[in-house]
């Protein structure tokens, strides 16, 4: 069994542009953790918010929301699915199921609230 190596191994430690993109990268990883187990996190003020949700949107409303979005993505997902085929196919009707899950537990979190409400 023949396997490709370079001579000499690459070495990624000793590719310094690497190690210092790996380092800031771990440095904001580190200070986003910190700031949601901190709960100080910051949240942009409006024109810089892609959306801004008003305040009057009722947890069930907004969940009623998400459910719906979430079936538009589905059907669009599985649309897409029917006109292709392999891999390509398998990968989008991989999604379409992911969105499926995601819309059940929506739908379940829906029907717990209105079982509180009564």
């Amino acid at each position: 069994m023949d396997k490709s190596i370079p001579d000499p191994p690459l070495s990624l430690a000793s590719n310094k542009s690497f190690t210092e993109d790996l380092l800031k990268d771990r440095s904001a990883l580190c200070r986003a953790v910190d700031s949601h187990l901190t709960g100080n996190q910051t949240t942009a003020a409006g024109p810089l918010r892609v959306y801004n949700i008003s305040e009057d949107v009722s947890l069930e409303d907004a969940q009623l929301y998400v459910a719906d979005l979430l079936r538009c993505a589905s059907v669009t997902a599985h649309q897409c699915g029917d006109h292709l085929d392999g891999a390509d196919r398998a990968m989008v009707f991989s999604v379409w199921h992911l969105l499926e899950i995601a819309k059940a537990m929506v739908d379940r979190s829906i029907d717990c609230l209105g079982m509180k409400q009564r």
